[in-house]
């Protein structure tokens, strides 16, 4: 658990650089080639995604020979090499204290802002150090102030090892989190490290979501893995369709069609696939299904004009 009480944070967030330029291990990620993810692929499951990275002083300790730290910024940086370049808007926050945090509990450091991957990439490649107390609960009021006033579904990622936080406040400001975005967020949690008691925290945090899951750093490290990942959180197999006739929006030349209508192979309305027929030499059609079809289709959206 932390404690907010100034006058020992100093002391104790020195101590927590000094540990940590001490003990850091030189750290070198594997070479990773990510697997493409097409755009016309998928459909966007969210409109806004933030990842809250753990900056405090327990991430420099050692996880498999690694300084966590650097293997929670590897982890982050292979989902942003995964994610498809679609119109995102995203956020990246660090939380922690010290010096490398700026004397700060929380920073934005990336975002609100629309998604591309060289900026993700250049506001992790920032990030230095990780130093002082665990303020979790910072990180996550600080991602709900970045997301005010946004529109469409959320997720919210956490990487983080999970220690040294305070439950109680932590899981206090997940729920004051769903209780500004309601059914529109979902909070994902990455765990670095395999301790069991900081793992409970992450599956307390999923809990109080809703909706989300945890899962280990080390269960996504691969590119298969982590393109599944991707794809759980952020994505929808299957291409565009905004007005669902069954056409992607990409070849869609009729966009706005109305629902129910039939359409031809680029989304534009067609009454049937043959020619309306006439009776030999008398004004009664032959079938009128297609007729009437229409006619339903104009009385439920009046707003259509056409020509005969």
């Amino acid at each position: 658990m932390y404690k907010m009480n100034r006058s020992i944070v100093p002391a104790f967030m020195l101590a927590g650089v000094l540990a940590g330029c001490a003990s850091a291990p030189p750290y070198t990620p594997e070479p990773f080639t990510p697997i493409t993810l097409e755009p016309t692929a998928y459909t966007k499951k969210v409109d806004n995604f933030v990842i809250i990275l753990d900056s405090s002083s327990s991430m420099n300790e050692r996880h498999q020979g690694n300084e966590k730290f650097l293997y929670a910024k590897d982890i982050v940086s292979r989902m942003n090499q995964t994610i498809p370049p679609l119109d995102y808007q995203a956020g990246l926050v660090v939380f922690g204290s010290g010096g490398c945090m700026d004397w700060k509990y929380s920073k934005l450091v990336y975002g609100m802002t629309p998604y591309t991957q060289s900026g993700l990439a250049s506001s992790l490649d920032s990030l230095e150090c990780a130093s002082g107390i665990t303020p979790l609960s910072e990180g996550v009021d600080r991602a709900d102030a970045a997301l005010d006033g946004s529109s469409g579904e959320i997720a919210v990622i956490i990487v983080s090892d999970f220690e040294q936080a305070d439950p109680p406040r932590v899981l206090d400001a997940v729920d004051n989190l769903k209780s500004n975005y309601g059914d529109r967020v979902c909070v994902y949690s990455i765990h670095i490290d395999r301790d069991r008691g900081a793992r409970k925290l992450a599956d307390q945090i999923d809990h109080v979501s809703g909706c989300g899951f945890a899962t280990n750093a080390d269960e996504i490290v691969t590119p298969e893995a982590m393109a599944d990942y991707v794809t759980r959180v952020l994505l929808i197999p299957g291409p565009l369709d905004s007005d669902g006739d069954g056409v992607p929006d990409d070849i869609d030349q009729c966009p706005d069609t109305p629902p129910g209508v039939r359409v031809n192979a680029v989304g534009c309305w067609v009454l049937a696939d043959d020619n309306v027929l006439f009776e030999v030499d008398r004004t009664e059609i032959r079938d009128t299904t297609m007729l009437d079809e229409a006619i339903e289709i104009l009385i439920a959206n009046p707003e259509i004009t056409g020509e005969i």
